[in-house]
């Protein structure tokens, strides 16, 4: 039997959980599920990428307690899926790091940071792109996919380590130090796996318009 972890039920996760329900129901609200409905493809690549993220959490240092250093793959997903069906697969990779034991600071908490947050920061750079940035492959891979991932990651650890200031906690340092390196990583995981699907999967992809970054210049 899997032993869950206890429910905080202190006023600010209740009020975080609360905003995260919020987020998924505005989500669930617009999600195209045409995209899925009739394409089996679709929805083995929707669930094999949500347990591939799951994996990552795997990866959680937990050298310091209390500390929750991880690669959260939050681009990958809003780039391929779109920003509400990754939404929801964040929320799903959250809920499995809960029962992992891995969560940061509870369920709602974990995925308004490393799941809302980062893909909120993915489209903002991608919002940019499009009205600054000439349409083209190299753009898309690198500013969407490596930049896109890096700052995501930098927005998640940014704020956890707001929240870690806000409680006095000294994990705010582990969190400052590591988001460099950690920027990094991220962006090469993201950036690196955007190539690849671009080049030989670009129908997994709902973000790349081949209409748009191939067309002749």
């Amino acid at each position: 039997m899997i032993d869950l972890p206890d429910i905080d039920t202190t006023p600010v996760s209740v009020a975080a959980f609360a905003l995260a329900i919020a987020v998924l129901v505005w989500a669930a609200r617009g999600l195209p599920w045409y995209k899925l409905r009739d394409d089996p493809e679709a929805q083995r690549v929707l669930l094999l990428t949500t347990a591939a993220l799951i994996a990552m959490r795997w990866f959680n240092t937990d050298a310091l307690a209390g500390v929750h250093l991880h690669f959260i793959g939050a681009t990958v997903a809003c780039l391929m899926f779109g920003p509400r069906f990754a939404l929801w697969s964040m929320a799903v990779v959250s809920l499995a790091a809960w029962v992992m034991g891995s969560v940061w600071q509870g369920w709602g908490p974990d995925f308004l940071v490393c799941g809302a947050l980062a893909v909120a920061t993915t489209e903002a750079v991608g919002h940019y792109i499009e009205k600054k940035l000439p349409s083209n492959p190299l753009v898309y891979v690198w500013v969407r996919g490596f930049l896109g991932g890096a700052l995501a990651i930098a927005a998640s650890n940014l704020a956890k380590a707001g929240v870690a200031w806000s409680l006095d906690d000294a994990a705010i340092e582990a969190y400052l130090i590591a988001t460099p390196p950690m920027m990094f990583g991220e962006g090469f995981f993201c950036g690196g796996a955007m190539a690849l699907i671009v080049v030989y999967r670009p129908q997994w992809c709902a973000s790349f318009d081949d209409a748009r970054y191939l067309r002749p210049r």
